[in-house]
């Protein structure tokens, strides 16, 4: 942590003022300005089309009963783009539109949950009701509602994006 502090608040200063000097001093003053605002604008119009369709995965894995993990770890890399992107600097910006690009993306996002991945514990919640009803032949029924947790030991986890099944379900 003290390493990656002195980084973002000593060494990416020292790079960002160097390649301002440089690009000011190639193109001028105004050119300069007028680039590191155009970067910041296009950046936050590409991270908004990028975050909206990471929206929209993440919801269609919740409607298909799959965890979204992928599109979650997606969203913090479009999040993370979109800081860089607004940051002053063209060496951020550069990382920062790096991160829109979906293959990159996807191979962080690979890493990334390699990471975190062991260290994830699935649940599964299972809800049963039954109602009180009066069937055709005139007896009454009575409703028992409940949930089951059932909690996943470490050989049953499911793959990344995977579908999340009911353990005695894949026994079968």
């Amino acid at each position: 942590m003290r390493y990656f502090l002195f980084i973002a608040f000593v060494v990416v200063p020292v790079l960002e003022i160097t390649l301002f000097l440089q690009v000011g001093s190639l193109i001028g003053v105004p050119a300069t300005i007028a680039l590191i605002l155009l970067t910041a604008i296009t950046g936050a119009i590409v991270v908004r089309s990028q975050g909206l369709q990471v929206l929209s995965k993440i919801r269609q894995s919740i409607q298909q009963g799959e965890p979204p993990v992928d599109a979650l770890i997606q969203g913090a890399c479009v999040l993370v783009a979109g800081l860089l992107l607004l940051t002053p600097g063209f060496a951020t910006d550069a990382l920062g539109f790096s991160l829109l690009i979906p293959p990159v993306r996807s191979f962080i996002t690979t890493r990334i949950w390699k990471l975190i991945e062991p260290h994830v514990v699935t649940t599964t919640v299972h809800k049963t009701s039954w109602r009180e009803n009066t069937s055709r032949q005139g007896t009454q029924t009575t409703t028992i509602e409940g949930e089951a947790v059932e909690i996943r030991d470490e050989t049953d986890k499911p793959s990344r994006g995977g579908n999340m099944t009911n353990y005695h379900d894949r026994e079968r």
